[in-house]
């Protein structure tokens, strides 16, 4: 943004003291866009609009007043983006960076809060394939790096084992689908795993049972889509831990992609 302030220029309205009409306008006004700034207008929106729509969807759970206020610096950066005149266009460059500095400081706040509310975890979202590759526990502390691990099964995991261990046309790969959920049940046993069970003293292992709301979630995710429904589930978890660090567990390169477009860490089960 301060690339294509740089490269703006603002002119004073001049009008003449001896006119009868009285014009009630802005005094400042930003000079339409020569072809280098509209390149910068485009990358500068090509970054800010995903970004943009990922933010206001991890920071639902705030208060109304809060998301109004970023609701407003969301159109003064839109309005200043596509250099639309308003009162507030200050009479230099560098007095319009400052402005544009102090109105954005609400959201490195915002990050900031978020990012020291509650638990600080690190939450690991297997894709079917890690599962089935990987099927213990301890086996994703290597992955990470990390000893203390939440380890979450989401519904469209558990909803895919059960469908390759009914339509699996391979026998042994069958037998270690069965072996897997077999695993998981197993873990029942030892507590409720919709509040989380402990295994190996420093792995805990979660379910979730509800599907994503895809009503608020990335416009861009289809909820037809198994690897969208995990991006959209991670999304959720990610949103109800803002402190923690969410990490998508998978070997599979377009769901790398989706969680990158997301915003979201993963790892290679590989």
């Amino acid at each position: 943004m301060f690339e294509l302030l740089d490269n703006s220029r603002i002119y004073v309205s001049r009008r003449g003291h001896d006119s009868r009409v009285v014009v009630v306008a802005p005094q400042y006004y930003w000079e339409n866009p020569n072809e280098i700034e509209q390149k910068i207008q485009t990358e500068i929106k090509k970054i800010y609009n995903p970004w943009i729509e990922t933010f206001k969807l991890l920071i639902e759970n705030s208060p109304s007043k809060s998301k109004k206020e970023i609701d407003r610096i969301d159109k003064f950066i839109n309005d200043w983006i596509e250099k639309k005149q308003d009162w507030g266009i200050p009479s230099t460059i560098p007095d319009a960076k400052k402005k544009f500095e102090k109105e954005l400081k609400l959201f490195y706040d915002t990050l900031a809060l978020y990012s020291s509310t509650g638990d600080k975890q690190t939450i690991l979202i297997p894709d079917t394939n890690a599962i089935i590759s990987q099927p213990e526990p301890k086996s994703y502390k290597s992955i990470v790096g990390i000893e203390n691990i939440t380890i979450v099964f989401l519904p469209t995991v558990l909803s895919e084992l059960d469908e390759l261990k009914i339509k699996s046309s391979n026998p042994e790969f069958q037998k270690k689908v069965k072996s897997v959920i077999t695993r998981l049940k197993g873990y029942r046993q030892q507590g409720n795993m919709l509040n989380g069970i402990t295994v190996e003293k420093s792995i805990c292992l979660k379910m979730i049972a509800a599907e994503p709301n895809f009503g608020t979630m990335l416009t861009w995710l289809d909820k037809d889509n198994n690897d969208d429904r995990i991006i959209a589930s991670a999304i959720e978890i990610q949103r109800d831990n803002p402190s923690s660090t969410v990490c998508i567990i998978t070997g599979d390169i377009n769901l790398q992609n989706k969680a990158e477009m997301a915003k979201l860490s993963y790892f290679d089960i590989e």
